[in-house]
């Protein structure tokens, strides 16, 4: 049975990008996609008309996935909420009251793992954004770790969500209110 029409679109902009990727729109022919998409030129003619539609079809495509995961990665209350919807903040929390010893240093691990990569995060955010931290980078992931934890806890027991989303802006802004541009 021959791929539906939304498969064969999916398969040529899919085919783009990942040449795109490799060697920039310049060097893109409507014949490369095709062979790369395994269809006929005039599937890919059939789809999107012209060599310039399809470039931005696949401009488009790459840069809503671009957006849509930046947001995802700027937008850490939706990742709070998507967890104490799914249940995960729930079930995080009900292992720090177990009173079992080795689950407790396995809370403590994580919560000092968790602190650790937010801080590298930071540090390492702070560095593409060329802004140099007025006190230890450590600390500024620190606090954003202690603020995470604190949104979910909060949203744990019920707190509204506007106000986490303010509450966790704010702390952003005091974040970059600790630092200055590099050089």
């Amino acid at each position: 049975m021959p791929p539906s029409a939304e498969a064969a679109r999916k398969a040529i902009l899919g085919a783009t990008e990942q040449l795109l990727r490799g060697h920039g729109a310049g060097s893109i022919t409507v014949d490369a996609v095709a062979q790369a998409a395994g269809c006929a030129k005039g599937l890919v003619h059939y789809h999107f008309g012209t060599k310039t539609e399809l470039l931005r079809e696949a401009l488009l495509t790459m840069t809503g996935a671009r957006e849509t995961k930046w947001i995802a990665a700027m937008n850490a209350v939706a990742l709070i909420l998507e967890e104490s919807q799914n249940g995960t903040l729930r079930a995080l929390a009900s292992f720090a009251v177990t009173g079992d010893p080795v689950i407790d240093r396995a809370v403590r691990d994580s919560v000092r793992q968790f602190g650790a990569r937010l801080t590298d995060t930071v540090a390492s955010m702070l560095d593409r954004a060329d802004l140099t931290p007025a006190i230890p980078a450590d600390q500024i992931g620190w606090m954003i770790a202690a603020v995470v934890q604190g949104t979910c806890q909060h949203l744990i027991v019920g707190a509204e969500r506007e106000t986490l989303e303010n509450a966790y802006a704010t702390a952003w802004l005091g974040v970059l209110s600790l630092t200055r541009p590099s050089g």
